[in-house]
């Protein structure tokens, strides 16, 4: 009994510190760039003609390295974007819709830490964001969004203090991945 015990207790436990997540969660180039029916690739991306991109694309900072990657409809971003600084590591990432921020946006450290995260609704902040410090990662502050654009310093419960280091430690960066709305107020 004592056993199974121990073994919840450490199922439970919150997982160990994995580390930044790297361009690497994109996969393979040619992988990453398996085009849509109807489309081609084009360099690093997928376009249904010549100048209209269409599925995943990868920009590149040179030969090596990815700026960002993201999936386009109708030559909009549409689905996540991941963004990595000049090392490869992963910067943040972005839930979009028509080229708008639509959802959960994270920004990382290098370390592979979150530093902040908020809700975007057509391209406006909404809802409750919270921000860390980077010294340290202890909870810094939550500010409340409201609909009409007016920001407010809030205080937020223990669990939401809890600094989301998962969301940046990602194994597989999935630009199709559907928009995280739970921070998103009903409207």
């Amino acid at each position: 009994m004592r056993l199974l015990l121990a073994l919840a207790a450490l199922l439970a436990a919150p997982a160990a510190y994995a580390g930044p997540t790297t361009q690497a969660c994109l996969g393979s180039l040619d992988s990453f760039l398996a085009c849509p029916a109807g489309t081609q690739r084009v360099g690093t991306e997928c376009r249904a003609r010549e100048t209209k991109r269409q599925g995943p694309s990868v920009f590149m900072r040179d030969a090596k390295k990815v700026s960002f990657a993201a999936s386009y409809k109708d030559n909009k971003k549409t689905g996540r974007v991941f963004r990595f600084d000049n090392d490869g590591v992963l910067e943040s990432w972005t839930d979009m819709a028509d080229d708008e921020y639509n959802g959960l946006s994270v920004t990382c450290l290098a370390d592979g830490r979150a530093w902040s995260l908020a809700y975007y609704k057509d391209g406006r902040v909404v809802g409750i964001s919270r921000t860390w410090r980077a010294k340290d990662g202890s909870f810094a502050y939550a500010m409340d969004h409201d609909a009409q654009g007016r920001t407010t310093k809030v205080t937020v419960s223990a669990a939401l203090q809890q600094r989301p280091d998962h969301l940046c430690q990602i194994a597989k960066c999935d630009v199709n991945a559907r928009p995280d709305l739970t921070g998103v107020p009903k409207s």
